[in-house]
Formats: structure tokens, sequence, C-alpha cells
């Protein structure tokens, strides 16, 4: 009886139906099998090729949906059970709804980069851990480079103090010059090398012209020499430690910036500009003579 049974049923016809099955599957599990069984594969083949694993696709052939781990899972698995045997997938992933207590009809869906209902196509977690890394690498280098260009090596009480000193330092400078006698200023030969020397290890300064474009900036080592482009248009500078520099023009030293921890900006750095600057108190009396012949 049971032999004539099994005679009776046919395999799937090249549409999809099956021919000659006086008992249709009842779920969709059943459909799944018997088209798995029908192309003579096993499941460890569906396995393969879906990576599924066999328990989950045991339960789907009983119609156990409920014991897979979600809704989203066991429609997911559906789908791709249903595209490994050539079946509709829409098909049994309405099934596998109707079975879970959904509604009959198609849910609505929204065009999205990946599809939750197939597992398959969301990132892994391992994929997530490397994305992450990968953003707080990102994260901590634009931290660097940000604290490097707005907090350098001056420290927070000395930015916090580059207000007061343009309008103390730098003006203090900038009359005394004009103060100097007609024939000083001409005495200056104006393309004289300007050349900075580091007194002290690892001192900030920056360089730029007089419309703010940058010409050098960095953390200067002990003895470590910058010497001013001769072709940039008003060099100015600007540095937390103006003490921690030893200035040349055209070979002769000159007064410092500054004889404290203070910070200084926007003062020329030009040989003209420089030459004409006061001599500090610390200042030798032959260092006091910025009238001297610079020509030769």
């Amino acid at each position: 009886m049971s032999s004539t049974a099994d005679d009776t049923q046919g395999q799937p016809s090249t549409d999809g139906s099956e021919t000659g099955n006086l008992f249709p599957p009842v779920h969709a599990g059943e459909r799944l099998r018997d088209a798995r069984m029908a192309q003579k594969m096993t499941l460890d083949d569906i396995a393969s090729r879906t990576r599924i694993p066999v328990r989950h696709l045991e339960a789907i052939e009983a119609g156990e949906f409920a014991s897979l781990p979600g809704r989203t899972y066991a429609i997911g698995f559906g789908r791709a059970y249903a595209r490994a045997v050539e079946l509709p997938e829409e098909e049994i992933a309405q099934s596998i709804r109707e079975a879970l207590g959904g509604s009959s009809a198609a849910p609505t869906r929204d065009a999205t980069q990946f599809d939750l209902d197939e597992p398959s196509k969301v990132p892994s977690a391992r994929i997530a851990w490397m994305a992450a890394a990968v953003g707080a690498v990102i994260l901590i280098s634009g931290f660097g480079i940000w604290r490097t260009y707005f907090f350098p090596g001056a420290n927070v009480e000395e930015l916090a103090q580059a207000a007061d000193a343009e309008s103390s330092a730098a003006p203090v400078a900038r009359p005394a010059a004009a103060r100097q006698p007609a024939d000083t200023a001409s005495a200056v030969d104006p393309k004289a090398e300007v050349v900075f020397t580091a007194t002290e290890d690892n001192i900030w300064i920056k360089f730029y012209d007089g419309e703010g474009k940058q010409l050098m900036q960095k953390q200067m080592t002990l003895g470590e020499q910058y010497a001013v482009p001769g072709d940039a248009v008003e060099p100015q500078v600007w540095t937390g430690r103006p003490d921690a520099f030893e200035i040349t023009v055209g070979g002769r030293t000159v007064a410092p910036l500054g004889t404290s921890e203070v910070a200084v900006k926007d003062v020329p750095v030009t040989a003209t500009a420089l030459m004409a600057r006061p001599a500090g108190p610390a200042q030798e009396p032959s260092d006091a003579q910025p009238g001297a012949d610079q020509t030769g």
C-alpha cells in the first residue's frame, strides 16, 4: 500500500509544480525537503550552499520554525533554503510567516542596503569590530593633529597669555624701532640672513608671512637652526619661549624677542626690524649697537 503511494508521488515539473502527488506538502518545510530530495541533495549539501547549520535545516524541514533563533532568522533561513533548491523565495517566506502567526498578506518592504530577513547579508561581528577599531584609530589620530595645531609646544598658560602679549610685547617693540636714528635703519642690509638657534630642547616656534601663510612650524631641538627665507614677505614669528632662541642677522647677534616665558606673536623678523629692536637689560654693550654697518 505504501509502495503504491510512493510510486504515485511524481518529480517536480520544470515550472515548479508537483505532478502525480496526491498529498501535497502541508508546510514550507516539506516543500523544501521534497525539492531537495528531488535534486538528490543531502542536508550537508544545503548547509554548504547556504551556510545554515544542519540542525536548523532539520528544524525547517520538520516545520519547527519556532525553535529557530528568531522570526527574522526563520524567514531568512527559509529564503536561503528556497534559493538553493530553486523554489519561489517569497512563497516560502510567506508560508513561514503564516506558520509563525504573521499576516497572510505580503508585507510592504522599504529598500535598504541590507535585507534583515537574510542574516548572511548582515555584516559579521568580526567586520563590525574591525570597523570600530579603524574608527578609533582615526579619532585618536585626528585628536593628535588637532592638539598639535591648536596647542603646540607652549603650555596652556602661555597660550592664555598670548592675547596680553599682543598688546604688551609687540606694541612695545615697534615704537622702539621707530625711535632709532634715521641713519641706523639705513645702515641695515634688508637682505641680511636672519637665523634662529634654539638654546633649549623641544621648543615650539612658528614662522609665517604677512598674509598668514605658514613658513615653518615645529618643536626645535637644542642647537637646531632655522634661516628665515630671504624672499618671504613681512615674515613674522609666534612662540611661547622667546627667551629660548638666539637670533643673528648677517652673523651678528641681536637682542632676543623676550627674556621670560611669555608668548609673543606677530613679531616681525626681517633683518631691519630685528636690528632696530632695543637691546635687553642682559645684552652686552657691543650688542646694543643696532646701527652697525651690515653691508660688509
